[in-house]
């Protein structure tokens, strides 16, 4: 008799907890999506922001090129309609559906597509260090947002004669060009903190997640574009204006850990 109310009590926990997991599940898919989709409008806000002014500054260093017949017409003209792709996206960013939505879809591959062009325009000439760090950040988010709608990504190309491995969109650039012996020119990489910085390069640039997760009690680290993650000693050399950002850090770098001296945006 006892052991058939034990059953009965199992089977009623049973029956209970799996209530339980089928209302859980819809609600995690639900929290997911939401996340995804604010992930979404938060980088489409900054591209957005980016490309108002970018395509002016890129038009003005092309009247500089000492040969700029050879950057291609199409590379010409990407700028303005890059821009014009982004301002688009920003306005169908507050739909719904913005996961499936096939309007933003088809304008954010239209956004690559120009993307693609003013990628190879650039790296085939010498600009300047600071046109050529803001199309580098530029392209990065760009390649966070195509990843998250599984969109062909930007390839990273140098500009002639950059010296730093030539990648050229053939592989990544050797190891030397971001892990540095102590004393030398510095790391480069994303700041962010440990938890984005291990779950792929679309969380290095969520400046309100590392924030979140600041708050939780996580550190800043730094993650190199081949994804190798530097711890940083002392964390009151980085300011809020570093987060998700491409920086170099100048110090000295023992291991897998690098004592800040300055850092370079």
């Amino acid at each position: 008799m006892h052991l058939r109310r034990f059953s009965i009590a199992c089977l009623l926990c049973a029956v209970f907890l799996f209530a339980l997991l089928m209302i859980a599940a819809p609600q995690d898919a639900v929290d997911r999506d939401a996340y995804a989709q604010d992930h979404v409008r938060f980088l489409v806000v900054q591209l957005d922001q980016w490309s108002k002014e970018f395509p002016q500054q890129f038009y003005a260093a092309v009247m500089k090129l000492p040969d700029a017949s050879k950057i291609p017409p199409a590379g010409k003209t990407a700028a303005g309609e890059l821009g014009d792709s982004m301002h688009k996206l920003a306005s169908l960013a507050s739909s719904k559906d913005l996961l499936t939505n096939a309007q933003f879809r088809s304008e954010l591959d239209k956004a690559l597509g120009s993307a693609k062009d003013l990628n190879q325009a650039v790296a085939s000439q010498r600009f300047t260090a600071a046109l050529q760090s803001d199309w580098d950040q530029i392209r990065s988010t760009l390649n966070n947002l195509a990843r998250v709608y599984k969109l062909e990504t930007l390839a990273f190309l140098e500009p002639p004669g950059a010296g730093r491995g030539g990648r050229g969109g053939r592989g990544p650039a050797p190891a030397a060009a971001t892990t540095v012996a102590a004393g030398g020119p510095g790391v480069t990489g994303y700041i962010t903190d440990l938890q984005c910085g291990k779950r792929g390069k679309g969380m290095w640039t969520n400046v309100e997640c590392i924030q979140r997760c600041l708050r939780d009690g996580d550190k800043l680290v730094l993650v190199t574009e081949e994804g190798k993650i530097y711890q940083i000693a002392n964390q009151d050399k980085l300011t809020e204006e570093t987060y998700g950002q491409m920086v170099t850090l100048v110090g000295k770098t023992e291991g897998e850990t690098i004592t800040v001296d300055s850092v370079k945006l």
